[in-house]
């Protein structure tokens, strides 16, 4: 006599049917967002050196909500790192970094339209991944790990 329990059995009917077992729901998304999470992590660190730099490709001249294109920089650099690190953490199904990923995901979204007078085609376009790897983290739901 075999001691199967209703879980097992059902997980082994959905198995054998081709359906993803619910622990797999959503990873796709996630490794998506872990990704999205390292690509802007490392550019928004390209960006905040270069503005820290006062390189020529910035819009010189303008004015900021507050601060100037050296604070902006060093802000983005920082929430570029923290992004970078939740990234790698997101790899290794760690659920505070996946909330971590969403919370500095967030904030580098708004930093990035407040930094828009600096390049603007550039900052719309990081803002959008911003939102789109933010939506990857949440849309996964239940827990990695």
């Amino acid at each position: 006599m075999s001691t199967y329990s209703a879980d097992a059995v059902r997980r082994q009917a959905d198995a054998e049917a081709g359906y993803v077992d619910w622990e797999d729901r959503g990873s796709g998304w996630t490794a998506f967002s872990g990704v999205l999470l390292l690509i802007v992590g490392a550019l928004n660190v390209i960006e905040g050196i270069a503005a820290i730099g006062n390189s020529r490709f910035f819009v010189h001249d303008t004015s900021y909500v507050f601060g100037s294109l050296k604070t902006w920089g060093w802000i983005i650099v920082c929430i570029g790192a923290i992004q970078f690190a939740a990234g790698l953490g997101v790899f290794t199904r760690n659920q505070l970094a996946r909330w971590t990923g969403v919370i500095v995901l967030s904030f580098g979204a708004i930093a990035e339209l407040l930094m828009m007078p600096a390049y603007p085609f550039w900052s719309l376009a990081l803002f959008a991944v911003n939102i789109v790897a933010v939506y990857g983290l949440i849309v996964a739901g239940g827990r990695l790990d």
